[in-house]
């Protein structure tokens, strides 16, 4: 297995451990929230020292937090390698099969009430050769194991590319960790990454979210100035005790020359407080990179959306408030994908607003195959698993049709306007808009072009050149 990227991967596990944003069913017992907040905010963050509160607050004002309940953090609270399989998934942008019931691994199971929803995360990390398995036999993933702290100290001087240094330093003296482990905790010491209280750095222990929060914190910093250590070859050994890292480091610049990248962009989801759809909306942009936001529809207005580089008008935002807010969306130059057929009709990009959709269908038809947003799609696909409401607009001539629903040529399921275009009254267009036909409550029942398209959507609108 491919050290370097399992361990990078891990890296970037201590950062989604502390990811924002509201009530996601796929994480049993972690309660996302809504709108940032502060250390204060948090009663096991409040009482902290001021440097370490300063950190917190550092991450928190990022929006990249989470909480076991809104009013608590969970410092002590342990990571298991469940979580880890769902966010190196993300991270690394790898297909996960929703719809999977049945794991490769014994151990894993879609009854499991704490880590099943892990499955399809844990199988798309072994389909894309990330991990092993547990055990030498690779039968067992362990999904509820921790991480300690000297496989931490490891996961971290790796991911920082600093393995070579590791191994010139002098091992740190101390009973507690074991030797493998012992060059990376002297480094990770030595970059201040993590500390040894009471004279012991006590390496087999669990690693807590206290000390996952403030290493990522210091991990940034020096991410910032350098780049993960080089692939190596995979091989066969379990992701246990030295922890194995392998896979390819798909968090490497990839984008085609010239091309806008979606890494650090901020995206604002703007949709019903609370709405399960649009988490899962936002949790597969941010496999693209984008840096997430969620904005609650009756607190839109021109001061909330301003610094965002896209905005998502979600299918759950009460038309209404897009309405009250309509000059300025007019007007705006930030892009902006409309999952709401009603804000289209109102923003004179479709001649139509009021019961524009299609009930009890599944199917759209490709109408522009060369356009990105298309993905590479082609024909008449399924973009759910089942029968569900398709949204759809006539859109004016200057917009480019991407898809229809499929039977009618006139009724657009997916369509663009390029920055600078007219629309319907012939008013310019300011930047690039997308409308996306996905109706409320059928997030979780797309099928995998569905999601390519949509995915594609926000790159093409990004690029608001």
């Amino acid at each position: 297995m491919k050290k370097t990227l399992m361990t990078f991967l891990s890296l970037a596990l201590v950062w989604m451990t502390l990811l924002p944003f509201a009530v996601s069913a796929a994480s049993p017992g972690e309660v996302r929230i809504a709108a940032a907040k502060t250390a204060d905010d948090f009663k096991d963050l409040a009482g902290l020292p001021k440097d370490q509160k300063d950190k917190f607050n550092s991450l928190l004002s990022e929006g990249v937090f989470n909480g076991l309940s809104e009013d608590t953090f969970g410092l002590d609270v342990q990571m298991n390698r469940a979580q880890f399989a769902k966010v190196a998934s993300i991270i690394f942008k790898l297909p996960v099969d929703g719809t999977l019931t049945a794991s490769s691994f014994k151990d894993v199971s879609a009854d499991d009430p704490a880590n099943a929803y892990a499955l399809p995360y844990i199988e798309a990390l072994k389909k894309a050769g990330l991990t092993n398995g547990y055990d030498a036999e690779g039968v067992l993933y362990n999904p509820a194991g921790p991480v300690s702290r000297q496989e931490l100290s490891a996961f971290l001087i790796r991911g920082l590319g600093l393995e070579e240094a590791a191994s010139s330093a002098a091992p740190v003296a101390d009973a507690t960790v074991a030797d493998w482990a012992k060059p990376y905790v002297a480094l990770a010491l030595e970059k201040k990454l993590m500390t040894a209280e009471g004279g012991s750095f006590d390496g087999t222990s669990p690693a807590t979210r206290r000390m996952l929060a403030l290493a990522s914190y210091e991990a940034k910093n020096l991410l910032a100035g350098g780049k993960p250590a080089s692939e190596t070859p995979a091989t066969g050994t379990p992701d246990k005790e030295e922890p194995a890292a392998g896979g390819n480091d798909t968090s490497k610049d990839d984008e085609p020359a010239g091309e806008v990248s979606p890494k650090g962009k901020k995206l604002l989801i703007v949709g019903r407080e609370k709405a399960a759809e649009d988490i899962i909306i936002g949790d597969r942009l941010k496999t693209q990179g984008f840096v997430v936001s969620y904005l609650i529809d009756r607190r839109l207005s021109p001061e909330r959306i301003k610094g965002f580089d896209l905005i998502f008008i979600s299918e759950t935002t009460n038309s209404k408030y897009v309405k009250e807010n309509l000059e300025h969306m007019k007007t705006l130059e930030i892009p902006v994908i409309y999952n709401k057929a009603i804000s289209m009709g109102d923003l004179g990009m479709s001649s139509t607003s009021e019961n524009s959709s299609v009930e009890k269908v599944k199917k759209i038809t490709i109408k522009d195959a060369a356009h990105p947003i298309a993905a590479g799609v082609t024909g008449s696909i399924d973009v759910y698993t089942e029968e569900g409401r398709i949204d759809y607009g006539v859109p004016g001539k200057s917009a480019t049709v991407i898809a229809t629903v499929a039977g009618d040529d006139k009724k657009a399921a997916v369509y663009a306007y390029e920055k600078g275009s007219k629309n319907i009254k012939g008013e310019t267009v300011p930047a690039r808009t997308v409308f996306f036909y996905m109706a409320a409550g059928m997030s979780g029942k797309t099928t995998n072009d569905a999601w390519k398209i949509l995915e594609a959507s926000f790159l093409w609108a990004l690029q608001n050149k």
